[in-house]
């Protein structure tokens, strides 16, 4: 039913040019004269309507004139003689003239109404009028509409009575109504004449208009000959001309564009080739390759990532990385981090697990995607199977170990070996010297030492070798570095060394059992003072640590917050031949010394979840540097005791 009423709509509608511009001019007209016609009308009926008001208080006005001595006088005679004249006036309906009571003291028309008051709701309000006062009196049968003029009369500012003119609107409307007329033929005059002119100039423009279309209809069906000869040097001329031009442009440009097409076409065939080419290059990788889009979903996936990660590229593009990486979200988050700030990672070690189960040891390095000049696309990431770079890790790692227990057992056997040696002579001569006094007095203080000596080596060798039970509880660190300091108050100041304390403000307490960092505080310390002479300073510092640590001690990818503890002394400083056995049991310089402070120094450390480092110049000094997890972390990392 819609369908049949837009199909009737459109069939009413003119569908030619010269139609439409007859149309759209008589309209044009119709609304012109319309809006003149009102205006005019309005502006007629006003001055009309204002001439006969005006002309109603005049009346009005002389009638009060000529009436206020009269009244004064109770003249009735000469008012009835003033409203006569006055009632055989044009137009004039009615006058009378009433009392200061509001009774009828001479009316032009109806004698009978003398002395008594009218109770009319215009009556009233004229009897009360204190100025000039206009009303429209209600039309009764027989007498067309009336304007009620009453003006009071004043002598000496008081009201004596009131003149009232009744002035008729037959006159007024029969003006109005013959200008309305004489309006409405002259609109039909104009829209009669401006069609004829409308019809003649749309002909004129219609037919060159009628010829462009059929050259265009032409073009459109691919005939770019097309010529039209200008009718003229006016603006459809113009168009003939600009159609002529356009129709050889096309052609021109239909050549250029064939000629183009042959060139893109052998150009799509060497591109096509081009990715033939790197899609054989992004299969045969031997690392997983995976890349996303802008929005963090998977764009591609490689088959040696789908062999990797137990997953089917066409299952998974399209989806977000979160989602196809939940079992490894490790992955995601790299990526998906990469992607929002476009920086990379590189050599990220992670542990992929797969759908089945099983887990893989792979190295992740991610990369923003970038286009032409720089265009974002998205991130890709690279990561492969390092299963036997472990293997050879762990092989290594059993080497050094195995390594370590051959320089272990040589350092164990030199220092139990002196001991033992002494123990071996006084047993041999024990049977022989025991009754020599002075044989006994070495024996009781040589072999209880020698014993201690070695019953201290087994214990801080166990100390090293087994696991530490911590004990952890918040421990304000500048509190247990002024223990230290205090514990060597004596030394400093025998030796003038100089302690400077740079604390940091506002470092809270860390996760740790405060014996066990005590001791290691007070290895380093100890260590800081052998290596100085007399005068040196000795300085104390504790502060923040923001990423990877500068020394290298930090793990690969890990970037967190972290208390750093500095302990920097001027001595003799580490030379680069020993740089790596500081941490290795029985290696010292010191005469005396058992080489195991700084080994236990470095467990007690990673038995916190922290790391040690240090630098050192040769006759510069040394600078210890301890990193501790904060409360907040050190919480969630797995092995706490």
């Amino acid at each position: 039913m819609t369908d049949h009423l837009r199909g009737r709509r459109r069939g009413l509608q003119p569908r030619s040019l010269q139609a439409r511009f007859l149309v759209g001019t008589v309209l044009v007209v119709l609304v012109v004269m319309a809006g003149v016609i009102v205006v005019v009308e309005q502006r007629q009926h006003a001055a009309i309507v204002d001439e006969v008001l005006r002309r109603g208080e005049v009346i009005a006005r002389d009638l009060a004139a000529i009436s206020s001595g009269s009244l004064l006088l109770y003249n009735f005679t000469a008012l009835e003689q003033n409203v006569a004249r006055v009632g055989a006036s044009d137009d004039v309906v009615y006058a009378m003239v009433l009392d200061a009571e509001g009774a009828v003291a001479a009316h032009s028309q109806n004698a009978g109404l003398v002395g008594a008051p009218l109770a009319g709701a215009v009556d009233r309000r004229a009897a009360g009028a204190e100025s000039l006062l206009v009303q429209e009196a209600p039309r009764s049968r027989g007498r067309a509409a009336v304007y009620d003029f009453a003006v009071p009369v004043l002598v000496s500012a008081q009201k004596w009575g009131t003149v009232r003119v009744g002035l008729s609107k037959r006159r007024m409307e029969a003006q109005i109504s013959r200008t309305r007329w004489e309006l409405a033929g002259l609109s039909a005059v104009t829209l009669l004449l401006g069609g004829l002119v409308a019809a003649l100039v749309a002909r004129r423009i219609a037919r060159p208009v009628r010829q462009l279309a059929a050259g265009v209809e032409a073009i459109s069906r691919g005939e770019l000959h097309q010529r039209i000869a200008p009718s003229g040097f006016d603006e459809i001329g113009q168009l003939a001309v600009a159609f002529n031009d356009m129709a050889a442009q096309l052609l021109q440009q239909r050549g250029d564009l064939e000629s183009t097409h042959t060139e893109l076409r052998r150009r799509f065939a060497e591109l096509a080739d081009l990715k033939s080419y790197t899609d054989s290059v992004f299969g045969s990788l031997a690392s997983g390759v995976v890349t996303l889009d802008l929005d963090g979903r998977v764009a591609t996936l490689n088959p040696a990532a789908e062999m990797l990660t137990g997953l089917f590229a066409g299952e998974v593009i399209g989806r977000y990385a979160t989602e196809v990486f939940v079992h490894t979200p490790e992955i995601g988050e790299t990526l998906l981090e990469t992607l929002g700030s476009r920086r990379g990672t590189t050599n990220l070690s992670l542990t992929l697990r797969r759908l089945n189960g099983s887990t893989l040891p792979v190295e992740m390095s991610t990369a923003p995607l970038r286009g032409v000049e720089g265009k974002d696309l998205g991130v890709v990431g690279v990561f492969g199977d390092v299963t036997v770079v472990r293997e050879l890790e762990a092989q290594l790692r059993r080497s050094d170990r195995l390594a370590a227990l051959g320089t272990l057992a040589a350092g164990l056997a030199h220092e139990i070996k002196n001991p033992l040696t002494s123990l071996r002579t006084f047993t041999r001569h024990l049977s022989r010297k025991f009754d020599d006094a002075g044989f006994r007095q070495s024996f009781q203080e040589v072999v209880p030492r020698e014993l201690e000596r070695i019953d201290e080596i087994v214990e801080q060798l166990l100390d090293l070798a087994r696991p530490s039970r911590l004990h952890l509880q918040p421990v304000a660190v500048r509190v247990l570095l002024d223990r230290v300091l205090d514990l060597y108050t004596h030394q400093l100041e025998s030796r003038q060394i100089v302690v400077g304390r740079e604390y940091a403000r506002a470092v809270p307490a860390v996760p740790a059992d405060p014996d066990l960092l005590y001791r290691a505080f007070v290895n380093l310390v100890a260590n800081a003072l052998e290596a100085m002479e007399p005068g040196g300073r000795l300085t104390v510092r504790t502060g923040w640590h923001h990423g990877p640590d500068p020394f290298g001690a930090v793990p690969r990818g890990r970037m967190a917050r972290r208390l750093r503890i500095e302990i920097e002394d001027t001595g003799c400083g580490i030379s680069t031949l020993d740089a790596d056995k500081v941490f290795d049991p029985f290696f010292t310089t010191k005469a005396g010394g058992t080489g195991l402070g700084l080994a236990l120094t470095h467990k007690i450390v990673e038995d916190h979840g922290g790391t040690i480092s240090f630098r050192s110049a040769p006759g510069r000094g040394t600078t210890f540097r301890i990193l501790l997890p904060l409360l907040s972390e050190r919480a969630t990392e797995p092995g706490d005791a």
